[in-house]
């Protein structure tokens, strides 16, 4: 058994805005940094957002301006970090989740299970203006095995159990969501995999959208380690996590 620091962030990130948000990120991580977190993870599109100006706002990873920027703080405080973003890459683009630490960019994850929303309420019909991923896949943070899906991949039977054949030390959920479902629904799902599971979501008005946080921690039981509000106000929930090592 080994343990690991982790704040789960959320706060109001407004959309269309990746200067004003950048800078509060990067007051964050020196925030939960101080506190002594060595992973500090946001939400799903923390830099700018839903857009449909996606040819204005949407940046490349990993030599993008937003990722620049979070080496810049995870090498300032010796920390790794975990951010969303919209990605552009061969004409293509994703919502995408970005992993980097001090020695510079470590891994990338796009959303694969997009969400249908014909109403395209807050411009969250990501059917019309996104292109899908792979899925789940391994990747080492901190010498740590991991694997990450974004919000509605984990509503997909086949995310799951692709999630679960990975054998993860850890999984990295992060959402963007008016509400995140009862504590219970996300702890089967970290039962499933049988890992460790890092859920964060937004505060803050999403467009129309009044989002109310509720970072959770669960163990690989199910069961919640740690819980931030879901009242809808800003918060660092920073824990200890037990990691359990995987021969």
């Amino acid at each position: 058994m080994t343990s690991i620091r982790v704040a789960l962030v959320q706060f109001d990130a407004r959309p269309e805005a990746p200067r004003h948000n950048l800078r509060r990120m990067a007051d964050l991580v020196a925030e939960a940094a101080g506190r002594g977190a060595r992973w500090v993870v946001f939400h799903e599109g923390t830099v700018g957002d839903y857009t449909p100006r996606l040819a204005r706002f949407a940046e490349t990873v990993p030599d993008g301006p937003s990722t620049r920027r979070m080496i810049e703080a995870a090498r300032a405080h010796g920390c790794s970090v975990s951010f969303g973003l919209s990605e552009k890459a061969g004409g293509r683009y994703h919502i995408a989740q970005v992993f980097v630490g001090p020695a510079g960019f470590v891994y990338r994850y796009r959303k694969s299970w997009l969400w249908r929303d014909p109403d395209d309420s807050a411009y969250r019909n990501e059917w019309a203006r996104y292109d899908p991923g792979d899925g789940p896949e391994p990747f080492e943070l901190d010498g740590v095995r991991a694997t990450c899906f974004i919000c509605a991949d984990g509503e997909a039977e086949r995310c799951i159990e692709r999630a679960r054949a990975l054998r993860p030390e850890v999984v990295f959920y992060p959402n963007n969501r008016a509400e995140l479902p009862e504590t219970a629904v996300f702890g089967r799902r970290a039962r499933r995999i049988g890992a460790p599971m890092l859920v964060t979501n937004r505060t803050g008005k999403s467009w129309q959208h009044p989002c109310g946080g509720g970072c959770v921690v669960y163990s690989a039981r199910g069961q919640v380690l740690a819980a931030a509000n879901r009242a809808g106000a800003e918060e660092i929930l920073v824990y200890d996590l037990p990691l359990r090592r995987r021969r």
